[in-house]
């Protein structure tokens, strides 16, 4: 078990592929190899119990798919019991019944570990920015809005000032935020902290409207958006019906 956590550890990939071959090997490596993996298989099984009549239907497909399994993790990293305990975690979320795809169980592992750390997950990176859209004309400065943490700072203005200049899509900007936060997943991961909020030098602060100053609670700015989408609402129906004269 000692070789195996080693190679793990290590990533090395050539070791930890020649201790799960299945010849010319002694049999007390392979069963120490076997037990790691076959554990976390067995779990699996327990969670998407239709693996016992697909993936784990023929034993020598079990054998092949554990072997790049193993190997998967030590190319993306996934290297402690911590990562793999996390990606239970995030599986035990699943509603189906099904066995996922090596990709899919890594990405859990990651999620699991940015929950662990604090991080926020892209729904509610998403959340945030609609919050900071509604909200940020009632600050003087980015750094004054009050944000739900830190890495959501270095986070949404910017992927709402991408989301506007390159017209991005939803599936677009959500997989841009999902990128960020792997980046700051990886950098928690080396030892560095997420940096704290700080004004700019020499950074103009916004001043406080005549708008702002009679509307302080925003209510008259929520009657305006209001009537201008029932406005809209109107424009779309005669549309609407003239499409279909």
């Amino acid at each position: 078990m000692k070789s195996l956590l080693s190679a793990i550890e290590n990533r090395d990939g050539k070791k930890l592929s020649s201790l799960i071959q299945p010849i010319n090997k002694p049999a007390g490596i392979n069963e120490h190899a076997e037990k790691l993996v076959d554990m976390l298989f067995d779990n699996l099984v327990q969670i998407f119990p239709a693996a016992k009549h697909t993936v784990f239907s023929n034993q020598d497909d079990i054998s092949a798919t554990k072997r790049q399994w193993v190997l998967a993790f030590i190319e993306n990293g996934i290297t402690s019991v911590e990562q793999l305990k996390a990606g239970m975690s995030v599986a035990r979320q699943q509603e189906s019944d099904f066995f996922p795809s090596c990709g899919k169980f890594i990405s859990w592992c990651r999620e699991g570990m940015m929950q662990a750390m604090g991080l926020p997950s892209v729904c509610e990176v998403m959340a945030e920015m609609k919050r900071y859209s509604n909200m940020e004309w009632r600050y003087p400065s980015v750094e004054a809005f009050p944000w739900k943490s830190t890495v959501m700072y270095w986070i949404v203005p910017e992927a709402r000032r991408r989301m506007t200049q390159y017209n991005l899509s939803d599936k677009e900007i959500r997989e841009s935020i999902k990128k960020q936060l792997i980046a700051y997943y990886n950098q928690i991961q080396e030892g560095k902290p997420i940096p704290p909020i700080k004004p700019l030098m020499g950074q103009a602060k916004r001043g406080i409207s005549t708008s702002e100053l009679i509307d302080k609670d925003g209510k008259y700015r929520l009657i305006g958006e209001e009537a201008i989408k029932e406005i809209r609402d109107k424009i779309l129906c005669k549309k609407g019906n003239y499409s279909h004269k």
